[in-house]
């Protein structure tokens, strides 16, 4: 992440003040897009170790580094400064999911001599990213004392900054101070002074410890009461009870769950609340959630729901909601996710068919470890059929799936010849279908 931050300290000002196009920096934009590249592979990494949640972000933050490179190479200039901002905003929406303090590794991430000419809002986003989060409040603080400002203007920093307070922090009477400066604003139209006028009351209400998740059904009343307030989809007047929905539901996450359908619901909801949370469409990610709902417990009835709320919101992000031109990539995925949400699991069958192209030069038609160019190989592959055997019988899914992704560069397969096949392959649809097939030629 260093060097992802590294990078984004030369691309970030450049896509803001619109120069990314610039004749005479285009060699520097270029080597910049070129390492952030380079680091892009350890990205779905990032979150190995925390929530199936947190790797989803992680897989999104590399999405969007291809895609920002991408455009800038065909020219296109305004989308690839769209996408380097938003890659701020995938640092920060993962780091202010729940509870936390500043952290003492990202220290000297941004060099503020390269950023100290961007505004306090800027910084402050900036700051929230590199998980300074007293930093980017008192940048926030202090934004929104300068004069001459627009009130409307400064409604998605004041939502990300209350979010910060509370959800982060999770100090409600220092986002109330903010919120009431902030209704001093003469300028302020009539129609925004209820929505926050409403934040003010109900911060009011609450304390820290509202904000900790010990209950599932707490958070639940908590969403519900968030629906009946909000008129609309992006309806700004139940912010707070989403976040403090999210909150309870972040928390929850952390816990262990008696089950993948249990914790299924647990996202399904946060979807919900983020999608409650974020300003539009554009800016949501509650789709992490709920794809997270689906692969956690495929054909739950919160898989279920998940996926309803996932394919609505999608198409509707894509020319209206008609959802009539979806790319490609976004047709698979749906596909794909809508086959786990109804329980099509994937099958044995697949999985041989994955295992004859990828596995068996290797490991061998039967899997028994003699293919074809095992002997010229450094380490024997392994026999894929007694994995039980060595076991007492037992065959131990989870475990063959990671050393089949291989996504933690520590792993313990005992090969570096492996390949990382959860690098090359941008779902888990494959290594499931692997995994099944593996399970059918096991010898007693």
């Amino acid at each position: 992440m260093r060097e992802i931050f590294a990078q984004l300290q030369i691309l970030l000002p450049a896509a803001i003040q619109g120069e990314l196009g610039s004749p005479e920096r285009e060699a520097q934009f270029g080597r910049a897009f070129e390492r952030m590249q380079q680091r892009v592979d350890a990205l779905p990494e990032h979150g190995e170790g925390l929530d199936p949640g947190a790797r989803l972000f992680g897989r999104a933050l590399s999405r969007d580094v291809r895609r920002a490179e991408d455009f800038f190479n065909r020219g296109r200039f305004d989308s690839a400064a769209f996408i380097v901002e938003s890659l701020v905003d995938d640092c920060t929406a993962c780091h202010i999911r729940r509870k936390a303090g500043d952290s003492l590794i990202t220290q000297g991430f941004v060099n503020e001599a390269v950023l100290k000419d961007l505004d306090p809002l800027d910084r402050a986003a900036i700051a929230v990213a590199t998980r300074r989060f007293e930093e980017a409040m008192e940048l926030y603080e202090q934004a929104f004392r300068m004069p001459g400002l627009v009130p409307e203007a400064l409604l998605g920093p004041i939502v990300r900054y209350v979010t910060v307070a509370t959800r982060v922090a999770r100090e409600p009477a220092r986002a109330r101070k903010t919120i009431e400066r902030f209704l001093e604003m003469p300028e302020l139209s009539a129609s925004v002074r209820k929505d926050v006028e409403h934040w003010d009351e109900k911060l009011r209400e609450l304390s820290p410890g509202d904000f900790a998740g010990t209950d599932l059904t707490r958070a639940r009343v908590a969403i519900e009461s968030a629906d009946r307030i909000a008129r609309y989809p992006g309806d700004e007047r139940a912010l707070i009870e989403y976040l403090l929905a999210s909150s309870q539901l972040h928390d929850l996450v952390a816990l262990p769950q008696e089950s993948p359908a249990a914790a299924a619901e647990i996202y399904e909801l946060l979807g919900r609340a983020e999608l409650g949370v974020a300003q539009n469409l554009w800016q949501s990610r509650a789709d992490l959630y709920w794809e997270t709902a689906i692969r956690l417990a495929p054909g739950s009835e919160a898989a279920k729901r998940a996926y309803a709320r996932l394919e609505e919101e999608t198409r509707a992000g894509y020319t209206g909601s008609g959802g009539l031109r979806l790319p490609a990539d976004e047709v698979a995925r749906l596909a794909e996710l809508k086959a786990l949400s109804e329980g099509k699991r994937p099958t044995p069958a697949e999985g041989a068919e994955l295992f004859a192209v990828h596995c068996a030069l290797c490991h061998g038609r039967d899997g028994k470890g003699r293919g074809a160019l095992s002997s010229q190989l450094m380490w024997n592959p392994a026999d894929l059929t007694r994995i039980a055997a060595r076991r007492d019988g037992t065959f131990p899914e989870s475990e063959v799936f990671s050393l089949i992704a291989r996504r933690d560069p520590l792993g313990n397969h005992q090969s570096p010849e492996m390949p990382r096949w959860g690098k090359f392959w941008k779902d888990d649809s494959k290594i499931d279908a692997l995994v099944a097939y593996l399970r059918t030629i096991q010898e007693r």
